[in-house]
């Protein structure tokens, strides 16, 4: 198993923009099931936004005690197709998150690529 997250975290920092590459240990470390889609979003993410930055993090909801598996997706311009983009980019791996115990989304913060986030 570890070599398994291992060489996925590896890959990833290849792939895409790491934040919180610990953060994204500890939640595979308790999600691991969803370990074999991860390559799948960001192939998703990438084929449905190949000018885009990706962004892979945790994100912990302030409100209740929910965190998921994120990814990012930074455009230089955002235009009228974004949200429609992002949807078809998403159901090429949702189905494959069913029955899964973690959960891995697919969105935007808006920012510009290499915008540091706060």
């Amino acid at each position: 198993m570890l070599n398994t997250m291992e060489t996925l975290l590896d890959w990833l920092a290849q792939q895409v923009h790491v934040r919180s590459p610990h953060a994204i240990r500890d939640y595979l470390s308790k999600y691991p099931d969803i370990i074999d889609v991860v390559p799948q979003a960001i192939g998703a993410a990438k084929r449905h936004f190949p000018e885009a930055q990706i962004v892979a993090d945790v994100y912990q909801d302030p409100q209740i005690n929910d965190q998921y598996l994120v990814l990012y997706v930074r455009l230089k311009n955002y235009d009228d197709s974004f949200i429609e983009r992002l949807e078809n980019a998403e159901a090429d791996f949702l189905n494959q998150l069913a029955g899964k115990s973690g959960w891995i989304q697919l969105t935007t913060d808006y920012r510009e690529p290499g915008e540091a986030l706060p």
